[in-house]
């Protein structure tokens, strides 16, 4: 990992203080194996560029649905078995940031194809959960479980599997811009459009198109369907899991109505989100007014990945958010909350058949945020979406539960 250097108190601190169902800490990230030597990248139309990072055998991908998941996730599933090997590049490509003038930056992604004659796929954009180390994204998957477990599931199966690595993370050399809207829906787009430029480039093309997503990524998936739809590029289906589609319902539960379930690393949350949300929306001391003054600077270092105490963070909301923010009416009116309050998506008349799934004991996500989306498109009328329970799980068994279930769909499509 070429920046474990700078991420290591982090990933210290998150691995003491996150449950099994948490987000991943980069000790829980680790390579199951080497990874394979890079090729010489292979530029492309307008910017784009690839570089085949490994090729994972049947043996390796069923390991990673029978062995590796259920650890990740402390729960067991039943997957389909893989049947083909998969092939996989990193993605780099040009981009801009809505929220800064459309500023040109870098960014990256992973694209997964399946090794096989076939020269026409049906393809999945992953839209990946909240992550503490710039590597555990997608276009580098022997750091990311959940990225493994996508490709295991679908491109073992002869789906595409393309996900973005979002601003900040992966090879992006910009701060992280984490639940930032626009940037979400700018990096995913972009990424479509970069993979299908790879793609041409390989002989190879994608039948229809899926979008799939957990946790923040769930959010990122709605927001990028609201992208795609409202610039007609069709969508066949998609899917979440544990979803906060409206930041500002689900940051209020955090802060007015905790639940005794609620995840420790929830602080962690508003830490990486206050700091976006200052820096992508230029908005200098929009932290400094959040954050208590004992854990300002901590929080920074956490938000930058610079050494810093892990034993300073507080897992408790009180301790870290000035207490004029658990007043539900002082945080409505606050330039953070106002931000907050634009952060959601579905708020929209949505064309495309969309499942959210969400868990009935996840610690992140309500019940009731699982259904949101759902519940407001029935109040309108519409019946696009649906809400699909998962039983018992937790915040990372609801995603390996509904994995299964997201195929299963996908292929009746």
């Amino acid at each position: 990992m070429t920046i474990l250097n700078r991420i290591r108190s982090l990933a210290v601190l998150l691995a003491t203080t996150l449950v099994v169902a948490g987000p991943v800490s980069a000790q829980q990230a680790a390579p199951a194996s080497a990874p394979a030597a890079q090729a010489t990248p292979v530029k492309v139309a307008s910017g784009v560029q690839y570089e085949l990072i490994g090729r994972w055998d049947v043996a390796r991908l069923n390991r990673i649905l029978t062995t590796d998941t259920p650890k990740f996730a402390g729960i067991t599933v039943s997957y389909t078995p893989a049947r083909n090997a998969v092939k996989l590049y990193r993605v780099t490509y040009p981009s801009v940031v809505p929220e800064q003038g459309n500023r040109p930056i870098s960014a990256t992604g992973l694209l997964a194809v399946p090794d096989t004659a076939e020269t026409v796929f049906p393809m999945v954009s992953y839209q990946h959960g909240t992550v503490y180390g710039k590597e555990q994204v997608p276009s580098f998957p022997e750091q990311s479980p959940e990225t493994q477990l996508m490709i295991a599931q679908f491109a073992g199966q002869g789906y595409l599997v393309t996900g973005a690595d979002y601003f900040g993370m992966g090879a992006s050399k910009e701060p992280e811009g984490y639940l930032v809207k626009g940037s979400h829906q700018q990096a995913t787009y972009d990424m479509l459009v970069a993979s299908r430029a790879v793609l041409a480039d390989l002989k190879l093309a994608d039948s229809k198109l899926f979008l799939s997503g957990w946790s923040q990524g769930g959010f990122v998936t709605l927001a990028m369907l609201e992208k795609l739809e409202a610039v007609g590029m069709p969508v066949k289906a998609a899917t979440t899991a544990s979803a906060p589609a409206d930041a500002f319902a689900a940051f209020n539960g955090f802060l007015n109505f905790p639940r005794k379930i609620d995840a420790s690393w929830i602080t962690t949350i508003f830490i990486l989100n206050v700091f976006s949300f200052e820096t992508y929306h230029n908005m200098p001391g929009l932290a400094r007014a959040l954050l208590t003054d004992e854990t300002y600077e901590i929080s920074r270092k956490a938000y930058l990945r610079e050494p810093f105490d892990q034993n300073a963070v507080p897992t408790d909301l009180r301790k870290l958010i000035r207490p004029e923010y658990f007043d539900a009416q002082f945080f409505a009116n606050s330039a953070y909350g106002r931000l907050v309050a634009q952060t959601s998506a579905y708020r929209w008349v949505i064309k495309t058949p969309v499942r959210t799934y969400y868990g009935l004991t996840d610690e992140a996500i309500r019940i009731e945020i699982g259904q949101l989306p759902m519940t407001y498109q029935k109040a309108i009328g519409n019946d696009k979406v649906e809400a699909v329970p998962t039983g018992d799980t937790s915040h990372r068994g609801t995603f390996a539960t509904a994995v299964p279930q997201w195929k299963a769909w996908f292929d009746g499509q």
